[in-house]
C-alpha cells in the first residue's frame, strides 16, 4: 500500500507542478475563462430555478429531473478519465520507471488509479463549490437531497474507475482479446447509464444498484494486475508499427489527384489520429450531434406552429445548419489548430524528410477532410430523410457541407502551422485566447458565406444550387488559402521551438 501511495504522492506533484506552470504561461486567459466559466454556471443555475418554479411548462417534472445532470456528469468524466489514463499511462515512458522497480503490478495499477481518481473528485468538489457560490449568489435556493449528493459522489469513483478500466481494455491486442474484455465490461457501464438517467424516480434503488456495479468493478480491477501489464506491452508493440493494414486508409486513390507523397501523408495523419486517439473525442462530439438530431426528430417531430419568428418549415434546417457548423468547428478547425502541434519532439523527423512544405500542409488537409467528412455526412444526411426534404434542398445542404468544410479545414490547417503549440501536455492544442480566437473567426466566416447561397436558396431552389456550388468553389479558394499560409508558417518553425 505504501508502494502504491508513493506513485500516487509522485504522480500527484507532477499534477500539481503541470498545471501549476500552465496556469502561470497562460494567467490572463486562464482568469478571463473562468470568469466566463462563472458567469455561465450562474446562468445556468438561475434556468434551473426558472425549471423548479414553472413546473407546468415542463411535464416531465421540473424537481425530479437529476438524472439526466447525473448521466451527463458520468458520460463526461468517464471520458476524461479515459482520455487521461491513455495519455498518463498506455502512452507515458515514465511508466517503465515504475515497472522496473521491486513491487508488484498491482500497486502500480493503484497508484495509477488514485492519481486518476483523486483530481476527479477535486474537479467534482470544485463544481459542487460552483454551484452553492452560485446559490447564493443569484439567491436561487436550491436543495440538493442526500439521494442526489450520495449518486454523485458514487458516480464521481465510478467515472474515474470505468474510465481507466476501458482504457486499458482497449490498448490490448489483437482486436478479437479487446473485444473479449469490452463486452464483458459494456453491460455494467450500460446499468449505470440507465440507472443514472433515472435515478430521480428511484433513488433508493439507484443507489443500491450503483453500490453493487462499483463493488463488481472493483473485484474486476482488483485481478486484472495482468490485463494491466499485457496493455502496456501491447501499445508498446503495436504502436511501433506503422503499417497500415486496412486497405481503405491508405487512399491510394488520391494518388492520382495529389501525388503519391500527399495521399502517403494523408494516410500517415488519419492512421496516427486514431492510433493516438487525437480525432476520436471530436468525432465522438460530431455523431452525438447526429445523435441528437435524429433522436429530438422522433421526440418532437415537426412543429405544427411557428416558433417565434420562425415558420415551422424552418425548424430543421435552421438546425442542421447550425449542427453542421458544430460538426466542421470541431473536427476541422479546433482539430487542424493540432496538426502540427501534436508532433511535438518528433517534428524533426518530418522537417528532414526532403519534401516541400506545400505537400506537406496539402496532405494533412486532406486528412482532415478525411476524418472529418464521416461525422459531417451523419449530421446531414439522416436528418434530410426524416424530416422529407425535397431532393435539391438535400442537396443544397450537402453543398453546405463543402463549403464548411473547405472553410474550416483552411483555417485550422492555418492556425495549426501558425499557432503550433509543441507541449507534450497540451497534446498540440494552442492557447485558450487562440481557441476562442479561432471560433469566433470561424462563425464569422462561415456564417457569411452560408448565409448568401442561402438567402438565394429561399427565393428559387434552382438558383439557390448554382449559388451553393459557386459558394463552394469560393470556400475551396479558401482552403487553398489556408494551406498556402500554413506552408509559409511551417518554413519558419525551426528546431528551437519544438526541441529534440
Amino acid at each position: 500500500m505504501s508502494a502504491a501511495y508513493s506513485i500516487f504522492e509522485a504522480e500527484f506533484r507532477s499534477f500539481l507542478r503541470r498545471n501549476t506552470q500552465a496556469l502561470s504561461k497562460r494567467l490572463f486567459g486562464t482568469i478571463i475563462i473562468a470568469l466566463l466559466g462563472l458567469l455561465f454556471s450562474f446562468a445556468c443555475i438561475r434556468l434551473v430555478k426558472f425549471v423548479i418554479d414553472n413546473p407546468e411548462l415542463f411535464p416531465e417534472g421540473s424537481n425530479e429531473g437529476y438524472g439526466t445532470i447525473l448521466l451527463i456528469f458520468f458520460a463526461l468524466f468517464t471520458l476524461r478519465s479515459a482520455g487521461i489514463t491513455y495519455r498518463r499511462i498506455i502512452k507515458s515512458k515514465r511508466m517503465e520507471l515504475h515497472l522496473v522497480q521491486p513491487i508488484s503490478p498491482r500497486q502500480i495499477m493503484f497508484g495509477m488509479f488514485l492519481s486518476i481518481l483523486i483530481p476527479n473528485m477535486l474537479l467534482a468538489s470544485l463544481l459542487f463549490l460552483v454551484f452553492y457560490t452560485g446559490n447564493i449568489v443569484t439567491n436561487s435556493n436550491i436543495d440538493l437531497s442526500n439521494e442526489f449528493l450520495g449518486l454523485f459522489f458514487l458516480f464521481t469513483i465510478l467515472s474515474a474507475l470505468s474510465g481507466y478500466m476501458f482504457s486499458i481494455v482497449g490498448a490490448l491486442y489483437p482486436f478479437s482479446r479487446k473485444m473479449t474484455f469490452l463486452l464483458t465490461l459494456s453491460p455494467i457501464l450500460v446499468v449505470l447509464m440507465l440507472v443514472a438517467n433515472g435515478s430521480h424516480s428511484y433513488p433508493n434503488e439507484a443507489l443500491a444498484i450503483t453500490s453493487i456495479c462499483l463493488l463488481l468493478l472493483l473485484i474486476y480491477f482488483y485481478n486484472m494486475d495482468r490485463i494491466f501489464i499485457e496493455a502496456l506491452e501491447s501499445y508498446k508493440i503495436h504502436s511501433s508499427s506503422h503499417k497500415n493494414p486496412i486497405r481503405i486508409l491508405q487512399f491510394k486513390w488520391l494518388g492520382s489527384l495529389l501525388g503519391t507523397r500527399v495521399s502517403s501523408i494523408c494516410s500517415k495523419e488519419v492512421i496516427s489520429s486514431i492510433r493516438e486517439k487525437d480525432v476520436l473525442s471530436s468525432a465522438f462530439s460530431t455523431f452525438s450531434i447526429a445523435f441528437i438530431l435524429v433522436f429530438w426528430w422522433f421526440k418532437m417531430g415537426i412543429p405544427s406552429e411557428p416558433i417565434g419568428d420562425l415558420p415551422s418549415s424552418l425548424y430543421y434546417p435552421g438546425m442542421l445548419a447550425i449542427s453542421m457548423y458544430m460538426g466542421a468547428l470541431l473536427q476541422c478547425t479546433m482539430l487542424g489548430s493540432t496538426i502540427l502541434g501534436v508532433e511535438g519532439k518528433r517534428m524533426w523527423i518530418m522537417k528532414s524528410n526532403p519534401v516541400e512544405s506545400i505537400l506537406i500542409m496539402k496532405g494533412k488537409a486532406s486528412a482532415l477532410i478525411m476524418m472529418a467528412l464521416p461525422g459531417l455526412i451523419a449530421i446531414w444526411l439522416p436528418i434530410c430523410i426524416l424530416a422529407g426534404f425535397p431532393l435539391k434542398v438535400t442537396l443544397f445542404f450537402g453543398e453546405c457541407v463543402l463549403i464548411l468544410l473547405f472553410c474550416n479545414t483552411g483555417l485550422g490547417i492555418w492556425a495549426g502551422s501558425a499557432f503550433a503549440n509543441f507541449e507534450e501536455s497540451d497534446r498540440g492544442n494552442p492557447d485558450i485566447l487562440v481557441q476562442f480566437m479561432l471560433m469566433g473567426t470561424s462563425a464569422f466566416i462561415s456564417s457569411i458565406i452560408l448565409i448568401l447561397p442561402a438567402t438565394v436558396m429561399l427565393w428559387n431552389h434552382d438558383l439557390g444550387l448554382f449559388a451553393g456550388l459557386i459558394f463552394s468553389f469560393v470556400s475551396f479558394g479558401i482552403l487553398f488559402a489556408g494551406i498556402r499560409a500554413a506552408s509559409s508558417s511551417y518554413k519558419s518553425i525551426f528546431i528551437d521551438s519544438y526541441g529534440v
